[in-house]
């Protein structure tokens, strides 16, 4: 039922536009419920929805104006919200990401054991220990927002004016790789050599929304040659379909 969330708000955001919002946290049993929600709406399949956006917390759905209104958007809205079913059984898919921490590849790695008072081998067990959820994707194409990490890292003061392609970073306490070059404010830590965006790919993103990432610590040779493995598309990555 509608009213067993409480907490849910409804937003009007333009006029083909509603906001779904769960709260303001970012915790992984909240983006449960937020992948909940997108599934019962999705199976509506109402030619009025345009695109269902899912966030840490929150979904925006746009929706056709014509073919919908507001107030109706609202009602199936709240049915789904009524439709929500738990994802005890939900099969998760998990990629396996190798990632170089050494040398050029991880710039920031001295400043964030300052930052964090951790040793590099405290924060690479931190990092690789287990997989981190995607909660949503963006600023660049593919851009994977994962989390949590048990510490927080500030961003940079200025923005890094080239990352490469590849570069794992922190930003909070979430961790991220840059899918293609661009500037950044996240520190970097490390580098994988796979291509999570590649437009010239059949799958052009690795990832999605709801898939989890297992760093994998590799050395600064494994990381060459992987790189020329994926250059020449000799290298097929580790995706395990798990259900949690």
């Amino acid at each position: 039922m509608y009213s067993e969330f409480p907490s849910v708000k409804l937003k009007n955001a333009g006029e083909g536009g509603l906001l779904v919002v769960f709260d303001n946290k970012i915790t992984p049993r909240l983006y449960a419920q937020v992948r909940s929600f997108v599934n019962a709406l999705a199976k509506k399949k109402l030619v009025g929805i345009r695109e269902i956006v899912p966030s840490y917390c929150s979904v925006m759905v746009y929706f056709d104006v014509l073919a919908v209104t507001m107030p109706e958007m609202k009602t199936l809205a709240k049915e789904a919200l009524a439709e929500m079913e738990p994802e005890d059984t939900q099969a998760y898919r998990i990629l396996h990401v190798p990632v170089c921490y050494e040398g050029v590849l991880a710039p920031d790695m001295e400043k964030v054991l300052r930052i964090t008072g951790l040793t590099k081998n405290e924060l690479l067990r931190i990092h690789t220990e287990k997989p981190f959820l995607v909660y949503t994707m963006g600023f660049s194409p593919g851009f994977p927002y994962m989390g949590d990490l048990p510490f927080s890292v500030p961003r940079l003061s200025s923005p890094r004016p080239v990352i490469p392609p590849g570069s794992v970073g922190l930003g909070g306490s979430q961790t991220g790789i840059y899918t293609v070059k661009a500037r950044g404010e996240w520190q970097i830590i490390g580098r994988t050599p796979l291509k999570i965006f590649d437009h010239n790919r059949s799958q052009t993103f690795l990832l999605m929304p709801g898939d989890y990432v297992k760093f994998e610590k590799i050395s600064l040779a494994a990381y060459f040659e992987l790189r020329d493995q994926v250059a020449q598309d000799d290298y097929i990555p580790h995706l395990e379909v798990i259900e949690l």
